[in-house]
């Protein structure tokens, strides 16, 4: 099922625009953009073959693995057959559960004509179910969802191996681990908010023991998939640093809530291996936070219309660090109100 797919995409791939990809993306993180943003750009590359849809329900249940790998190159398809200059990437795409399903958390499929990544339920007990987790220390990384992210990860390497362009130019990046907080609030359930002032000490030893997880799943991840020294990938965006984490639930938090609760975790991994961070929804409360952070090296918001963005400019492109994939109806606002930009935002075209 798969080989008519891989030899098209190992056809299609011509390394000189591979390479000029990289190197448009070096120029941006060399600071050396010339114009005021940077919309990197690929020649296409459109496939004969009809690509099949392939829905994500199906392709978590299949235990080969291939209708998962199958899905992941039908994104790949999509850049080459496009001019927006992404890296080719995939990843084991089992959404953003992962490390929270180490933890014994439900994950729950969506309906099948969603096609949309799983949700999940919070464990139940209260603060017990918690001093039961801190009791039983860091989970293996195979439990949970954490086999089949692996096994699927070895299925993309041992098969890339027979597609030698493939397995040069389409980067395997890490799974959506989140950050932690974000886990902190999947595993607990909403009652968190409140609990940050019920049982404060609680969270602080879980939050402890789910950065010590983090780290201990991304080592063995990284003894499949070893990171580059210079550049690495996540979703096509190349970007210095091993890692991305996701400040999703930290919209709902106060300033003194994520200094005192979440930033020394966060800092924890960013020090360590260096990245990027997302956060969906409103950031403009905690964005300036971040900046101090050694090993931060860029930041992705989704929803600009939520922010003060000339507030989110000034603690980030203003301060050296660049944002990624800002919609392009921002970008382009900002520079008719004559806001400089200073090349350090990236955007599609």
């Amino acid at each position: 099922m798969l080989k008519k797919y891989l030899e098209d995409l190992e056809n299609r791939i011509d390394p000189a625009v591979e390479d000029e990809v990289f190197a448009q993306w070096q120029r941006f993180w060399n600071r050396s953009v010339t114009e005021d943003f940077f919309a990197p750009v690929r020649a296409k590359s459109p496939s004969k073959l009809e690509w099949p849809q392939i829905n994500i329900n199906d392709a978590i249940e299949d235990k080969s693995f291939e209708l998962m790998l199958l899905n992941q190159l039908c994104g790949v398809n999509d850049v080459l057959s496009g001019v927006y200059g992404t890296a080719l990437a995939i990843r084991a795409n089992y959404g953003s559960n992962i490390l929270p399903s180490l933890f014994g958390v439900e994950v729950v499929m969506m309906e099948r004509e969603m096609n949309t990544l799983p949700g999940s339920r919070p464990l139940s007990g209260g603060p017990e179910k918690i001093e039961r987790l801190l009791d039983k220390g860091i989970p293996h990384h195979r439990s949970g969802q954490g086999a089949a992210v692996f096994d699927c990860t070895k299925f993309y390497i041992e098969t890339l191996k027979d597609y030698p362009k493939l397995q040069k130019y389409c980067w395997i990046y890490h799974p959506d681990l989140q950050g932690p907080f974000d886990i902190c609030e999947v595993v607990w359930g909403s009652d968190i908010f409140i609990s940050l002032y019920d049982t404060p000490e609680l969270i602080q030893r879980f939050m402890e023991l789910i950065t010590a997880t983090y780290i201990s799943f991304i080592d063995e991840w990284f003894k499949l998939v070893p990171p580059r020294d210079d550049l690495n990938s996540h979703y096509g965006w190349i970007h210095p640093g091993k890692i991305r984490i996701s400040l999703d639930s930290c919209m709902n938090l106060s300033p003194g809530n994520y200094l005192e609760f979440v930033k020394k975790y966060d800092a924890a991994l960013l020090n360590r291996y260096g990245g990027i961070v997302h956060s969906c929804g409103k950031v403009d409360h905690f964005v300036p936070l971040l900046s101090d952070i050694k090993g931060y090296y860029g930041f992705n918001l989704s929803q600009p219309s939520y922010n003060n963005m000339e507030y989110i400019y000034q603690n980030t492109i203003d301060k050296n660090i660049p944002i990624l994939c800002l919609e392009r109806k921002t970008v382009e606002l900002a520079a008719s109100q004559g806001r400089k930009l200073h090349g350090l935002v990236q955007t599609a075209l």
